[in-house]
């Protein structure tokens, strides 16, 4: 019989630990991965794979969703830290910091470089922009890309719907937007012009989600319509030229595989709202990377490292994958991950809160199925919480020629997802915008430091 989690945690309480001591347990427990109560206890808790044989007989009874925490029962029963293979594989790693300039970014500022229109009778609306440095030689070596963001709802543009018979999946339609996502680019972009004097392009379609989806293939993101298939194609085709841009100023490396990538990255800005989870929605920031929650399921046997078990074109990360000194499992929850990185830039505006702004997956939280299947967090009935993976813009653009190229070979440029929670997206009327801001400058060190570990310190 399967413990409850929440059972498993009250027996590992001491009893003589007081209220505000609990509540710094229980934070413990959810960042690093231990016991509450400390290091020991008596009831014999174990996983799979434990090194004691009196464990390994328990563990049916007594096991419960003890995995999640990557916890074994020690020699004595007692409840120790797992030695996960993340922990193995990338333990050493140092995630290097790279600090702001502290420069005078005089006249630096986003230009508005390309910006299509619609223009009728006494109407003009901008439906995409491409901005970023007047002056390329300027440029940060980031695209930072907003599908979900706008606002605009033009009448000459029909509905989407969610359940439509002919461009919708079995499983629906998304229609309404991904609020702040917008504003929340701005501040990246801008604190990262404030922090190291470099330009970053950024992408935004203006179209509200129900008017054109850029998110999908063009069938499904615009229904048919004629103006909604224009502007989906010119967000495509401006994150192209962003990239462009970059390989032109910052030129391409070629990998241990003899993959040739552009040194830069596109970062894909959403967020969700999580309802299947508690506190009104998932606190975490979802780093998608391609890879299924199945495909990062630390308890899967022969499941980690992911370099194994995911061939070599699957995933967003397929050239840094085999950057010299890298591996796919640590550039996605090792300490070099972006999710790890953000954990230890956490803002203070946040710091309250156990997990608003944590990344899954990350060293702290190494396995999204496992936590998105634990009742501490979700709320499902069916007790497993969503965990988005990565969309059509990481995919498709994680290949310079992304509208050409059927067969996905030729120069790569790493690609990102982030799905933003709400608490850092809504946070309260009084605080949104002191959120958005010191979030867009702990973000833009952090992706600033991770593209300087990979490629070098011209990047940014």
């Amino acid at each position: 019989m399967k413990v409850n989690l929440l059972a498993f945690a009250l027996c590992c309480i001491l009893s003589h630990v007081q209220a505000d001591d609990t509540r710094y347990e229980r934070f413990y427990l959810r960042e690093r991965a231990l016991p509450q109560g400390g290091n020991g206890g008596s009831s014999g808790i174990c996983v799979a794979g434990s090194l004691s044989e009196e464990c390994g007989a328990k563990k049916n009874e007594s096991c419960g969703l003890c995995s999640a925490y990557s916890l074994e029962c020690g020699v004595n029963s007692e409840c120790v830290e797992a030695s996960t293979c993340t922990n193995s594989i990338c333990g050493g790693d140092i995630a290097n910091t790279r600090e702001p300039l502290h420069c005078t970014p005089s006249g630096l500022s986003l230009s508005i470089l390309k910006n299509f229109e619609y223009a009728d009778v006494g109407v003009t609306d901008s439906l995409v922009k491409l901005l970023g440095p007047s002056d390329p030689g300027m440029a940060a070596s980031l695209v930072i890309t907003v599908p979900h963001g706008g606002s605009l709802k033009p009448d000459y543009i029909g509905d989407r719907t969610e359940n439509d018979p002919t461009y919708c999946p079995s499983g629906g339609c998304r229609v309404s937007a991904d609020s702040y996502t917008k504003q929340i680019a701005e501040q990246i972009a801008s604190k990262f012009i404030q922090n190291y004097c470099k330009v970053p392009y950024l992408i935004i379609n203006e179209l509200h989600r129900s008017k054109m989806d850029a998110n999908r293939e063009i069938g499904e993101a615009a229904f048919g319509n004629a103006i909604a298939e224009s502007a989906w194609t010119k967000f495509h085709e401006y994150i192209n030229e962003a990239q462009s841009s970059i390989q032109t100023e910052f030129g391409t490396v070629t990998n241990t595989a003899s993959i040739e990538g552009v040194r830069g990255l596109v970062f894909d800005v959403h967020g969700y709202a999580g309802t299947d989870w508690h506190n009104d929605g998932s606190d975490f920031i979802q780093w998608g990377y391609r890879l299924s929650k199945d495909s990062l399921d630390q308890s899967a046997e022969n499941n980690c490292p992911i370099d194994i078990t995911s061939s070599s074109t699957r995933g967003s990360f397929t050239h840094a994958r085999q950057m010299p000194g890298e591996s796919l499992e640590c550039l996605v929850r090792g300490p070099k991950s972006l999710g790890q990185r953000f954990n230890e830039q956490l803002p203070l505006s946040l710091a309250s809160s156990e997990t608003c702004g944590r990344g899954l997956p990350s060293l702290d939280y190494q396995d999204p199925k496992a936590v998105a299947s634990d009742p501490t967090y979700c709320a499902d009935n069916d007790g497993v919480c969503s965990y988005y993976s990565g969309g059509y813009d990481v995919k498709v653009h994680e290949r310079m020629d992304w509208d050409n190229d059927p067969t996905f070979s030729g120069i790569h440029m790493n690609t990102v997802q982030a799905e933003l929670p709400r608490c850092i997206r809504f946070a309260t009327d009084e605080t949104r915008n002191a959120v958005h801001e010191e979030f867009g400058d702990k973000l833009s060190i952090a992706l600033c430091s991770f593209m300087t570990d990979l490629f070098g310190s011209d990047i940014c």
